[in-house]
């Protein structure tokens, strides 16, 4: 009796559980015919609009500005936010303040977006980013001969462009005669040399343009010069003064930069000699 009873309850919680099932398995376009009620959409709309920002709500600029370009930052893309931009009728980007009509580039100006200055943002072969670029600093140094024996000490400084140079002639050649400041021709009892000793000594001061790896450059010079007559008597030779006079001069030239080597090649007209010189440079 008790084996037909625990059966019999068995056999009605089964049947419980299936109708159970079944009802959960049962499509509700049985009851509506396939339509979505109004109400289901209005609450399927409602849980999603808080996800999107609205105009009217109190949402930062900040989250649809677009992100400042740093030192370093990766640019995915982005565009440069440029608000003042050339038309037919403005073509040149100008802007009316204060002070009337002015072009804002390169200074700083103010709009919906704060304080702003236009920059240019540089992508270098390593993959770094900067808005500051350096323009390298160039500089030459050496020695050069002239054609009437003289020695020069020049260097230079510049970039690219242009060049600022400074260059020392000097006459290195030593007056072996004994010397007598206080002499006077017409005192001389010895014979005369038909050469006369000369020291000159000219410091040039200028500046040149570059073209690609040639430079021409124009200096001006400020010199001095001794000259000395010289004779010889049966002891050997005698000097005393001449002229000591100052001058200036001008020369022009042409430098050829090389690996670490640089080329440069004068001329002085007024003084008429030429120079040649080489130095070392870092390129």
């Amino acid at each position: 009796m008790k084996k037909l009873l625990l059966i019999s309850g068995l056999t009605i919680l089964l049947v419980l559980i299936c109708a159970i099932m079944l009802n959960a398995q049962v499509s509700t376009w049985r009851q509506t015919g396939g339509s979505v009620p109004a109400q289901t959409s209005q609450s399927t709309q409602t849980r999603v609009q808080p996800s999107i920002p609205q105009q009217n709500e109190n949402v930062s600029k900040w989250r649809t500005q677009t992100a400042p370009i740093r030192p370093g930052d990766k640019f995915e893309g982005q565009p440069l936010t440029r608000r003042y931009r050339p038309t037919t009728y403005n073509p040149y980007g100008l802007q009316y303040g204060v002070w009337g009509w002015y072009q804002p580039y390169p200074y700083i100006w103010y709009d919906n977006y704060g304080w702003r200055q236009r920059s240019v943002v540089r992508i270098y072969e390593n993959g770094r980013r900067d808005t500051v670029t350096s323009t390298p600093v160039l500089f030459s140094a050496g020695i050069g001969h002239t054609n009437n024996k003289q020695i020069s000490y020049w260097g230079l400084i510049g970039g690219n462009k242009g060049y600022f140079i400074m260059d020392y002639v000097m006459t290195y050649a030593i007056d072996q005669n004994q010397y007598y400041p206080y002499g006077q021709i017409n005192n001389v009892d010895f014979p005369l040399s038909k050469n006369d000793w000369k020291k000159e000594s000219t410091f040039y001061i200028g500046g040149g343009k570059r073209i690609g790896k040639l430079g021409i450059h124009g200096m001006i010079g400020f010199g001095s010069e001794v000259i000395r007559w010289q004779g010889k008597d049966a002891i050997g030779g005698i000097s005393f003064p001449k002229s000591n006079t100052s001058f200036t001069t001008y020369k022009i030239g042409l430098i050829r930069d090389f690996k670490f080597v640089t080329l440069k090649v004068d001329t002085d007209p007024i003084r008429g000699y030429s120079q040649i010189s080489i130095g070392l440079n870092n390129k």
